[in-house]
């Protein structure tokens, strides 16, 4: 296999090691109405909003990624997302409102990945077996805050073909 990268990040391998660029996330609240005419029992969702149709990268059907993560930082902490593909847009659920609380974490959205440790902060992640579809690698420190005003994170995205 190509000699592996050593700068923090995400990379597919293409017959060598490509850097995925990560897009900016744009956080959008949703269930406003319901938290309002509900005196604020019934809690909103966040979601994560990507600006274009389908990947930047021009990633497309990797079976390996690899992650250079940053120092203090474990594979556990990212998340592999499904994002859903709208007309001009992707987003993801990060955030699901309920009655009385809010539950963090991507679950409606989120996929489970095994990985393989090489060396500390250097890890293999197998994504043959995903479906067709756009997916992201969502790193930690990404969540917004709901009541910041207008946050970012970072997202690094590739597409499966069927």
């Amino acid at each position: 296999m190509a000699d592996l990268p050593t700068e923090v990040g995400v990379y597919s391998f293409q017959g060598a090691w490509v850097q995925i660029m990560p897009e900016i996330i744009n956080w959008k609240t949703g269930g406003v109405l319901k938290h309002l005419f509900t005196a604020g029992i019934v809690k909103g969702d966040v979601n994560g909003h990507l600006t274009q149709h389908s990947n930047i990268n021009g990633i497309a059907t990797p079976t390996l990624l690899f992650v250079c993560t940053p120092e203090g930082t474990e594979i556990t902490e990212y998340e592999l997302l499904r994002l859903r593909t709208h007309s001009n847009s992707r987003e993801f659920r990060s955030v699901t409102g309920g009655v009385f609380h809010k539950s963090g974490g991507a679950t409606r959205d989120t996929k489970d990945f095994e990985f393989k440790e090489l060396s500390p902060r250097n890890y293999l992640i197998d994504v043959a077996g995903l479906k067709a579809g756009e997916y992201g690698l969502l790193p930690p420190g990404a969540m917004m805050d709901r009541h910041a005003s207008a946050q970012y994170g970072k997202v690094y995205t590739f597409t499966v073909r069927g």
